[in-house]
Parts: C-alpha cells; sequence; structure tokens
C-alpha cells in the first residue's frame, strides 16, 4: 500500500503508523470479513483521492478511508467507501461515525471493479492469538486466503493461526530473493539510516576525533539500518503477498 511510495512517511511517523490498524472489509453472503490488506492502495497511487474527502482523526488510520468491497460474478468490485468523520454531541462528547464519499471519488460507476488488482486477501477471524501492536501484524485463530488477479477471485484457502504465521516465514523466504525485496530494503535501509544518523548522539571531548567519530556514526547508523531491514519488511509482509502457493523461483 501508496506502501512503497510513502516508505518516508513509515519511518518518519513510525509512531503513529506502527498503532494496529482499522481494516477495510470484505461482504461474502451474510458475513463481513476484515481484509489484513488495502487493495484500493494501488489504485489511489495513480488517482490520488482528493485530499478534502480525508479526514485524519487517528492513527489508527493512516490512510484516512475504510473502504468495503465484494464479489459480483466472481469480480471484485467496490460496495463503498467511508471517510471518518465526528461531530458533538449534546453532552459536549465527540461521536464518531463514517460518512459514505462512494459518489466523490467514483462517480456514478455504481460498481467500480478493481481490475487493476492483483494480490492476497488475507482475512483474519476468530479470537486474536498474539496482537501485535504494529499495522496488520496481529495474529488471529483462523485464516480465509483468497487470491485475486486482475480483479477476478481465482481461488481461496482456509488455514489456522499456526499455518498462516509458516506461510508467511516461508512467504518472506521467497520475497527475500526477489528484485521488489531488493528495492525495498534499499529504500527502507537508506531512509533509516539517516533516521537513526539524525538521531544519534556523540560527546566530543577533542574536537580532532571529529572526523573519526563521524565514521564510527556512519557504521552504527547502518548496523542498526540493516537490524532493522528484515523485521520491517516482515511486519508489513502482507501488501507483497500475493498468491497462495509460494512461487519456487
Amino acid at each position: 500500500m501508496k506502501f512503497l511510495k510513502v516508505f518516508f512517511a513509515f519511518l518518519v511517523s513510525v509512531s503513529s503508523f506502527a498503532t494496529g490498524q482499522v481494516l477495510d472489509c470484505l461482504i461474502i453472503e451474510k458475513d463481513t470479513l476484515a481484509i489484513q490488506s488495502n487493495p484500493l492502495e494501488g489504485y489511489f497511487k495513480d488517482h490520488p483521492i482528493p485530499e478534502k474527502l480525508i479526514n485524519n482523526l487517528s492513527s489508527a488510520n493512516w490512510r484516512g478511508y475504510v473502504a468495503y468491497f465484494k464479489f459480483i460474478d466472481g469480480k471484485f468490485v467496490v460496495e463503498n467507501i467511508y471517510k471518518e468523520d465526528y461531530k458533538e454531541n449534546s453532552n459536549g462528547k465527540t461521536d464518531y461515525f463514517l460518512t459514505s464519499i462512494y459518489k466523490d471519488v467514483f462517480g456514478t460507476n455504481v460498481t467500480f471493479e478493481c481490475n487493476y488488482y492483483s494480490g492476497l486477501l488475507i482475512c483474519p477471524s476468530g479470537k486474536i492469538v498474539q496482537y501485535v501492536h504494529m499495522g496488520y501484524s496481529s495474529l488471529f485463530e483462523n485464516y480465509n486466503l483468497i487470491e485475486i488477479k486482475n480483479g477476478i477471485n481465482l481461488k481461496s484457502k482456509k488455514l489456522t493461526a499456526g499455518e498462516f504465521y509458516q506461510f508467511r516465514r516461508d512467504y518472506f523466504k521467497y520475497f527475500k530473493h526477489t528484485e521488489e525485496y531488493k528495492i525495498k530494503a534499499n529504500d527502507f535501509k537508506e531512509i533509516s539510516m539517516q533516521s537513526n544518523l539524525s538521531s544519534g548522539s556523540f560527546f566530543i571531548e577533542n574536537p580532532g576525533l571529529g572526523r573519526k567519530n563521524e565514521s564510527l556514526k556512519k557504521k552504527e547508523a547502518e548496523f542498526k539500518a540493516d537490524k532493522q531491514v528484515d523485521a520491517f519488511l516482515f511486519a508489513f509482509l502482507n501488501d507483497y503477498m500475493k498468491t497462495i502457493e509460494i512461487p519456487t523461483n
């Protein structure tokens, strides 16, 4: 998810992004499933959502909207999209609610087809087995994985918490050998080093040691960045998993 183009936002405002996020949803018959990914982010990267429609009310919704999806004849479409809104009630307290912005975003197209989207919808259910206060990293009892290609529902698979965690670990091993990983890891490392350099502090008693200390400072920043890369990309791996069957090359 905007996701890689906003790499800088991840790092500069990591305290807000790290917060567990409000999920988009998928409606299947009478069930409404949460999705641990954001299928509209790719579309909004090329067709930015008007800023006036977005209210960034909390760090629990960094994207500023909540989208609902469904399938029509196997096609993945947007059912509705909302912005978070608020008003003061008679008791002087603030009430939060959702307001549809579908027409403002998609106009008269009543069933916007996500034919641009290819990826894996990760739908958790049941109780939280392990809570992680970062993005979509919390682990749930069960998972329904739905593979989408060019907006078409290809296949699905159900996993337990343990099976899904192992799936993520195995997928990450594959992901680390891809060009996408190399690009994102380099981007992350570069920005992370800049952040580590700006936050680091060194007490220099002898001005003549300044150059040496700067070199040590850079090495320390690089060491920290190397340690952070895999932890960060694994935490946000959901957006990079594209298929139910892990590619072998």
